[in-house]
């Protein structure tokens, strides 16, 4: 593979001009300034030194994105956020209604079921965690303009506590399923289940919430050069 080639400094001076010198990616952690040239379309994807390919990002944001890529420039990213009962009810349902024929769904209960694991002790959870993160980062980095569908109950993992904040960075479709407290408390099954039911709902996550940060996110891209003002649905935003 060719070594990736030093930025063209009169290119980094109209990419600064155009579109100014902050982060453009902001991720958490972000120190804001703009230390280093990151690629819209990732080099390894083919993307070009040039100047609409090109935003400026701090080391930081530039090291932790990982190739992974803005929605709707190669796969189309959908996070749906359910309670811990709900995995196999709502977003089953949600998805269904929503994803075409031949759509990848990464899903927890799936995994485990496809490991043969039906009470899944910690070490065997933790297993299957692993599955989910290395499917999802897979996905996350593909060129294909392929809608992929993710279920979760917490965004947010030890090594990722904010990522929440990673998805509406990157712009992912990001919905959250909330049936009610009372409906999800009456589905616990044990003393384990009701514990996860009070952890989930003291996140106080709700698709209001989501939807504001989106919005701001989005007129941010905006401003960049990298989505269109749409009105279309959020699940399937229009480029």
């Amino acid at each position: 593979m060719a070594r990736r080639q030093t930025i063209d400094p009169l290119v980094r001076s109209k990419v600064i001009e155009t579109w100014g010198n902050a982060c453009w990616l902001q991720l958490p952690g972000c120190t804001r300034v703009g230390e280093e040239d990151d690629h819209i379309v990732p080099y390894s994807h083919g993307g070009r030194d040039t100047v609409a390919n090109i935003r400026r990002a701090c080391k930081h944001c530039n090291a932790s994105r990982q190739d992974r890529v803005l929605y709707g420039y190669g796969v189309r990213m959908h996070m749906i956020v359910v309670p811990p009962g709900s995995c196999d009810r709502e977003a089953v349902d949600y998805i269904d209604s929503h994803k075409s024929a031949g759509d990848p769904v990464v899903s927890f209960t799936a995994l485990a079921a496809a490991m043969g694991l039906t009470s899944p002790s910690l070490a065997e959870r933790r297993a299957v965690a692993m599955a989910w993160s290395g499917a999802y980062r897979q996905f996350a980095i593909s060129a294909a303009p392929i809608d992929v569908w993710c279920t979760r109950t917490t965004p947010s993992s030890r090594r990722h506590p904010r990522m929440l904040d990673e998805w509406i960075a990157l712009d992912y479709d990001v919905q959250v399923i909330d049936p009610g407290f009372t409906t999800e408390w009456e589905r616990a099954t044990d003393d384990a289940g009701r514990k996860r039911v009070r952890q989930w709902y003291a996140l106080h996550l709700s698709q209001s919430l989501v939807d504001a940060r989106q919005a701001e996110r989005r007129q941010r891209l905006i401003a960049l050069g990298l989505r269109s003002d749409s009105t279309q649905s959020p699940s399937r935003p229009e480029w």
